[in-house]
């Protein structure tokens, strides 16, 4: 039986560990994305109301910026300074979950009961799609909490100027071929009709993907098996780069700023222009991203998820920590302030959503999206597509030989750990 002097003896060892890498000891170290003023305000709200529930944790704060924080937070795991929540893009828990680096969230390994039987009960109340993200060989290593999705913007004054009497803001059963149709006739008038993304790290694959899922198309298929040079996908990537014969090609950020200021036709883009807008001197209004030949229009979903550091000296105080920021009376508050919707479907019918203008758009947008595949290297297969449908849009490769190439490259990527 171990002596209470040997105990105390290994927990001053620990401790005296932990501060050396800069850890004070008793304090939960937690790591966002929130950093702007507006953002950090309503983060220090919620993190007030946690330390009036259980002033017995004390929380330490980190802002990460979207431009490095993986690699932050990448470093902090690797030299064992990781926080104890952290959060993570939908597209990264894979990577970080199948290193085992993150901590199971239904195995009831956890020393807080309690709180990981409430976390455990978010993920009934998630949308489908967003579960696989979060999962790794049978086991959640991350809550979804924050969701947002693309929908598609309309000019109304520049589709009412243009000559072809087909096009009408009022339309509801946009397609692919109206939507061209469209492009075409504001086109005609002298205003670039439809945005295109260009090369654009991190955020073209995600203008280009729905364009493949829209068309019955898919990157991988059941197994894992990149299917990259499909007749669909290919199609898809056709159509893409068509619409530049009717448009501008420029990165989100220009193609935003260009829809706000009235110098744009059409344009695919998310929730966070619904701010901006609000004065716009010109009407608009947003429609569903559209499917093609019979297929239904699908977009792209992305997510905000939030996790537990597998090797946590705290993690009874890391589930009380999670369970209270994913409670959906906190979620769906915070959720609003920053212009997102919360992960749990129940909140998303709030009336703040279904009451703000192209509300009810995005909320069944919800309804009709995707996540990227779940793969630990879908970071250097991201990476991959956006070069090749780079190429594509630079005409330096045809859409076939692109997705070929992309094919090839993805396999060869697969092949290696």
């Amino acid at each position: 039986m171990l002596s209470r002097r040997y105990i105390v003896v290994v927990l001053m060892v620990v401790a005296l560990t932990a501060c050396n890498r800069g850890i004070e000891p008793g304090v939960l170290r937690f790591s966002h994305f929130w950093s702007e003023p507006a953002q950090r305000a309503y983060m220090d709200t919620l993190l007030a109301g946690f330390h009036r529930e259980h002033p017995e944790i004390p929380v330490e704060v980190t802002e990460l910026s979207w431009s490095d924080g993986k690699t932050k937070l990448m470093v902090g795991f690797n030299s064992e300074t990781a926080p104890d929540v952290l959060e993570l893009g939908s597209d990264w828990v894979a990577q970080f979950s199948s290193s085992g680096v993150l901590m199971p969230l239904n195995s009831g390994e956890g020393a807080g009961v309690g709180a990981l039987h409430a976390i455990e009960a978010r993920f009934s109340n998630a949308p489908k799609y967003s579960l696989p993200s979060c999962m790794w060989q049978g086991h959640y290593y991350a809550v979804p909490w924050l969701l947002d999705t693309r929908v598609i913007f309309i000019h109304d004054e520049f589709l009412a100027a243009s000559s072809d009497p087909a096009n009408r803001s009022d339309q509801t059963d946009w397609t692919w071929q109206s939507l061209q149709s469209s492009g075409e006739a504001i086109h005609r008038t002298g205003a670039p009709g439809i945005g295109v993304n260009g090369p654009d790290q991190h955020r073209l694959y995600k203008k280009f993907l729905p364009y493949v899922w829209s068309n019955g198309g898919n990157l991988f298929d059941s197994a894992g098996h990149p299917t990259m040079n499909s007749s669909q996908n290919i199609e898809a990537l056709r159509y893409y780069i068509d619409q530049l014969q009717n448009g501008m090609m420029e990165t989100q950020k220009n193609l935003d700023d260009a829809f706000v200021r009235g110098k744009l036709g059409i344009w695919f883009s998310g929730s966070w222009l619904l701010p901006r807008l609000e004065k716009a001197p010109f009407h608009w209004h947003t429609v569903l991203f559209p499917g093609n030949d019979g297929h239904s229009g699908e977009s792209f979903a992305g997510g905000e998820y939030l996790a537990i550091n597998n090797h946590s000296a705290m993690k009874r105080e890391a589930e009380i920590f999670l369970e209270y920021i994913t409670r959906p009376s906190n979620e769906l508050a915070f959720a609003r302030q920053v212009n997102e919707y919360p992960a749990d479907v129940r909140s998303q019918s709030d009336t703040f959503y279904l009451h703000r203008r192209e509300g009810p758009v995005f909320t069944e947008q919800l309804q009709h999206a995707r996540m990227t595949p779940v793969i630990p290297q879908w970071l250097d297969v991201e990476a991959i597509i956006e070069d090749e449908v780079s190429m594509a849009l630079y005409k330096k490769e045809t859409p076939e030989q692109a997705m070929a190439a992309m094919q090839r490259r993805t396999e060869e990527r697969m092949k290696q750990p």
